[in-house]
């Protein structure tokens, strides 16, 4: 789970490092941008809430959540009564989200890369909360199809919160307003995002709910 402009002090890290060094500190550093409304974390929590509204969650639902974190997120499914499997690459922010969700399973796991075997199953329902702006929309796509086609259960959906913008006119004016916390990655442009969703063969729905957070909803 990523908003990097939080942890420039360890950029010189690799990406696992990065996230190691972090994880005695993010949920910290995620409740301060989200209380204050300000990027990235604006709208945290609705989001967060709005992915558990969307995947209409249930006692024994088979729930995956790439790129738990501390467990933020598999948290809330996990209080319904969900079967949670959480995926993270970095085993500082595997750790915390055990202690933090003693019910959940939590597996290492490069998400782009090869999975374990006990990955290698289907879902009823896929989540994720600030992760997928870490990739380029080719790669975003790519994952999308791999889940899909190999994870996602008959009936089952998609449900992504992230860092999200209608278009590029407001995410460059969240750059202009929050420039010292800003950080160049594959923030969502709906505008882009959806045409290119709706030819790969998804059906998808974007819901703005902060003016930079938001879910995407795919089946």
């Amino acid at each position: 789970m990523s908003l990097r402009g939080y942890v420039r002090t360890a950029m010189s890290l690799n990406p696992q490092q990065t996230f190691d060094a972090w994880a005695s500190y993010y949920d910290h550093s995620v409740a301060t941008s989200a209380r204050d409304e300000s990027f990235p974390c604006a709208g945290y929590d609705r989001v967060l809430d709005t992915i558990v509204q969307r995947t209409a969650a249930q006692p024994a639902l088979a729930l995956l959540d790439l790129g738990t974190g501390t467990g933020r997120l598999a948290a809330r499914f996990a209080a319904l009564g969900c079967a949670v499997t959480g995926a993270d690459f970095s085993p500082e922010m595997l750790a915390r989200a055990r202690e933090n969700v003693p019910a959940a399973r939590f597996v290492a796991v490069d998400i782009l890369g090869d999975w374990p075997p006990e990955l290698n199953r289907r879902y009823d329902r896929i989540v994720s909360s600030y992760v997928f702006h870490e990739f380029e929309l080719p790669a975003k796509l790519d994952l999308l199809r791999r889940l899909r086609y190999d994870h996602l259960a008959a009936g089952g959906r998609i449900v992504i919160g992230d860092i999200m913008f209608p278009n590029a006119a407001a995410r460059d004016a969240v750059r202009q307003r929050w420039p010292a916390a800003w950080d160049e990655e594959f923030y969502w442009l709906a505008d882009e995002a959806l045409p290119a969703l709706h030819a790969a063969g998804f059906t998808a729905a974007y819901e703005p709910l902060s003016v930079c957070g938001g879910v995407i909803v795919i089946a």
